[in-house]
């Protein structure tokens, strides 16, 4: 896997990439998100990073607190991958 990273030195020292980390073990965006952050907020993001944190972690707890009124859907159909795009666009905005 390539050592090659765009803007900053944040991930290079670590054996492993947080994004070679999380498509290796099939993780969803929100343990994505919270690995890359609590892997770089000390060379990086500081405190604004850890807020980040706990910002994901309070929209996956509301989110499985919601989870019985959501209609299961097969990981692998088309609404699922739209849905899982809707909630990467909406943790970017924040």
């Amino acid at each position: 896997m390539s050592k090659k990273q765009i803007g900053g030195s944040h991930y290079k020292k670590y054996l492993i990439s947080p994004w070679t980390f999380i498509r290796e073990n099939n993780l969803n965006p929100f343990q994505a998100n919270v690995i890359r952050y609590a892997v770089r907020y000390e060379d990086k993001g500081g405190v604004q990073d850890l807020q980040k944190i706990i910002h994901y972690c309070e929209m996956e707890i509301e989110h499985l607190k919601n989870k019985k009124n959501i209609k299961l859907i097969p990981q692998d159909s088309h609404e699922a991958t739209e849905e899982w795009a809707a909630m990467i666009a909406q943790m970017q905005d924040s």
